[in-house]
């Protein structure tokens, strides 16, 4: 352990917190991205076990919209009401099909009195060059059957909308604008309706079932955190072997002194002084990959003997026995 001793020194061990703290980073990264994995996981489930399932219906169904399980995303509900088209509402920036363009957000009061919010689907932006929605397809009128699939309202977002327009399906902010109480906790996502309208906007597509990378960046995390020790172990190894390749380099110069000075350091050498002097100041001044020319080999250990080894034991064998005998 001596070789290691400079390990204790003040140099290592900020080393050493270096690559603590850049572990502790990472895991903490790993951690992040788990959850992420984790998450994205829950809603795939959420996916597979509730779009395709039974409609939810009458108070059932309506009481999602005021107080909304989480695990029952996604899944169908059929109300029976009426749109209250006077309050339409449209949410700008609403990429679909590689376009941009707007959801359209109709209140709709069910056949027990209730209010909930709707989104009926997506329309283009208009051609002007203002950006503005196109025509609006209306909701059909008097009493239809609505079948939707359930979603959680959205947070707020810190950013203004033209008039008749929202920036997100915020629910609370929609109750605020149209003044009487409506479910703030999950609206509906709008694939049919009964009477079917002569037009209607596009529905929502149909969710996509993706693991994402967020689990192999995650392992990828844990193993930076792992490398970032293997790599101070590493530098350790590297720092023993330089400086007993030192030390080596040392002796060897110590022992080819020894031939041109005494251990009074009087020059007993046979040539020049002066050129001795000037062959030390050389190799001081040697850099490193060459410096390393000038050190003993380390002698490879053997493992098994080789055949003069195994010869020569031969011989000593037979010439004791031959010493016996004579004996």
């Amino acid at each position: 352990m001596g070789a290691y001793r400079f390990l204790l020194t003040g140099k290592w061990i900020g080393w050493f917190l270096v690559a603590c703290a850049a572990a502790a980073v990472s895991v903490q990264l790993a951690g992040w991205q788990m959850d992420r994995n984790d998450h994205l996981s829950g809603e795939n489930t959420k996916i597979e076990q509730n779009y395709g399932a039974e409609p939810l219906s009458g108070a059932e169904a309506v009481g999602q919209f005021a107080a909304h399980d989480a695990s029952l995303t996604w899944h169908p509900v059929q109300l029976t009401g009426e749109y209250l088209p006077d309050d339409q509402v449209l949410v700008r920036n609403r990429p679909q099909d590689g376009r941009v363009g707007y959801d359209v957000l109709v209140p709709f009061r069910t056949d027990a009195g209730q209010v909930v919010v709707l989104d009926r689907g997506w329309i283009p932006t208009g051609d002007a060059a203002n950006g503005m929605p196109g025509q609006v397809p209306a909701p059909p009128g008097g009493t239809v059957t609505v079948s939707a699939r359930l979603q959680p309202g959205e947070p707020p977002v810190d950013r203004g909308a033209p008039e008749g327009q929202i920036a997100s399906i915020d629910l609370q902010e929609l109750q605020e604008r149209w003044g009487y109480p409506v479910g703030t906790s999950a609206f509906g996502e709008v694939f049919g309706e009964e009477p079917a309208p002569a037009n209607a906007p596009a529905p929502a597509p149909v969710p996509e079932i993706d693991s994402g990378p967020h689990l192999s960046y995650s392992l990828q995390w844990y193993a930076f955190a792992a490398l970032f020790f293997v790599a101070f172990g590493y530098a350790a190894r590297q720092q023993a072997r330089n400086d007993e390749w030192d030390r080596q380099y040392a002796e060897e110069m110590e022992r080819h002194l020894s031939q041109y000075y005494d251990a009074d350091g009087n020059y007993i050498g046979e040539g020049d002084e002066e050129l001795v002097i000037r062959q030390m100041e050389m190799a001081d001044d040697m850099p490193p990959h060459l410096k390393s020319l000038m050190r003993p080999k380390p002698q490879r250990r053997r493992t098994r003997p080789t055949w003069e080894d195994e010869e020569d034991a031969v011989l000593d064998a037979l010439e004791q026995q031959g010493t016996g005998a004579r004996d």
